[in-house]
């Protein structure tokens, strides 16, 4: 195996090179990519020592440059996101962890497939845009992609101890078993807040997760559901299942990662603590298990385990996602583009949370409904999106 990771300096990133390391197989590091983060990636290299190094930011390129050649470092260092793509599809690469958050991470994921590489994916808005091209990229080219959000890799770990084979997009060989399955979400740091307080929440306090350490986008989401509504979509697309099987319930401990509720009433769980390193592991693993000797789930510890509905009045954002599946076409590639413009913006300070799933509703109310089946349509209708978006902050503010 050697592994190219998209976005080395995020929480996954990390997280998966802190599995490869208790294997002992840094030496397998084909590539280390960051936007800017030069200085944790320099370290990544003296550690694992790949052959490329790709940083997006140039002055980031040139810092990170200068310290490998002082160093005496042989690593190559590359620059832009085109360098992205050359990195997964280099023919001694052999898979790819797909890790960068938000759209960036589509085309490398996308040309990754069509070269054949197997595929980690952690990056879910990639898979909301391009719908079906990815299932139909990953048949068409034989690449095996592999769900690393620890919701559906729960779900991806129930169907092979089920001994149902994981078949990207195609649910056909236990539709006629299953009757639903269900993501669990921690409820992130304003379940129990009136909704009546969402107007004065501050970045600060949207990207405090109760349970897990993630990055600020992500943790919006989290705190919006948007997160929870994005995993519908990639439920739905992954496991090949229509948006009415898929059900969300809030679950504060974060213990139960997802449910399979098959026809005859029996539910199949998975259970873990909320260590990012176990989905990681046995995606990397597939289809054996690493022993990391991490810490065991201790059930005596864990009193109780709770769970109730979502409240959708609170958390527009879920509504909007099973929208935006429900109608299928371009919408999901329109409700994540105006999602990270928004999140963006709320993130600086520029508008409200509160007006995040405002802003997302009027992008799938105002922005067209298409077929896309290509890239460039896919970017074509991301960029529009994320104008509108930007726009309608404009008159908002």
């Amino acid at each position: 195996m050697k592994i190219t990771i998209l976005g080395s300096t995020s929480t996954i990133g990390i997280n998966t090179l802190s599995v490869l390391s208790k294997l002992e197989i840094k030496h397998k590091v084909f590539a280390l990519t960051a936007k800017s983060n030069y200085k944790l990636l320099f370290k990544q290299i003296k550690k694992y020592n790949p052959v490329y190094a790709v940083l997006i930011c140039p002055k980031s390129a040139e810092k990170i440059s200068y310290l490998c050649k002082k160093n005496s470092i042989k690593t190559k260092i590359l620059c832009g996101t085109s360098e992205l793509s050359y990195v997964c599809m280099h023919k001694e690469c052999t898979c790819v962890m797909s890790a960068i958050v938000g759209a960036a991470a589509l085309e490398p994921t996308l040309n990754a497939i069509k070269k054949g590489k197997r595929i980690f994916l952690a990056n879910k808005e990639s898979l909301v845009m391009s719908g079906n091209l990815f299932i139909k990229s990953a048949k068409k080219y034989n690449s095996l992609i592999l769900p690393v959000d620890s919701e559906h890799n729960a779900i991806f770990q129930i169907l092979f101890a089920s001994g149902l084979s994981y078949k990207p997009g195609d649910g056909s060989y236990y539709k006629k078993n299953l009757d639903e399955i269900i993501l669990t979400a921690s409820g992130g740091p304003f379940v129990d807040l009136p909704i009546s307080k969402f107007k004065a929440i501050s970045p600060n306090r949207a990207i405090k997760h109760p349970n897990w350490k993630m990055g600020k986008k992500i943790s919006v989401d989290s705190s919006t559901m948007m997160n929870k509504g994005l995993e519908v979509i990639e439920a739905s697309i992954l496991f090949g299942l229509s948006y009415e099987k898929i059900k969300v319930l809030i679950h504060k401990q974060s213990i139960v990662h997802a449910i399979i509720v098959f026809k005859d009433g029996s539910m199949l769980s998975h259970m873990s603590d909320h260590d990012m390193r176990i989905p990681i592991s046995f995606s990397l693993s597939y289809p054996s298990r690493f022993d990391l000797n991490l810490k065991k789930l201790d059930l005596v510890k864990e009193k109780n385990l709770t769970f109730s509905p979502v409240d959708k009045r609170k958390f527009k954002c879920l509504n909007l996602a099973y929208e935006a599946i429900k109608i299928g076409l371009n919408a999901p590639t329109i409700l994540n583009a105006a999602n990270e413009v928004a999140v963006n913006n709320f993130l600086k300070n520029k508008i409200k949370f509160s007006d995040i799933p405002v802003i997302i509703e009027k992008a799938l109310k105002e922005v067209s409904f298409r077929e896309n089946t290509s890239l460039n349509g896919i970017i074509e209708d991301d960029k529009y999106t994320r104008e509108f978006a930007e726009e309608l902050i404009k008159r908002i503010k």
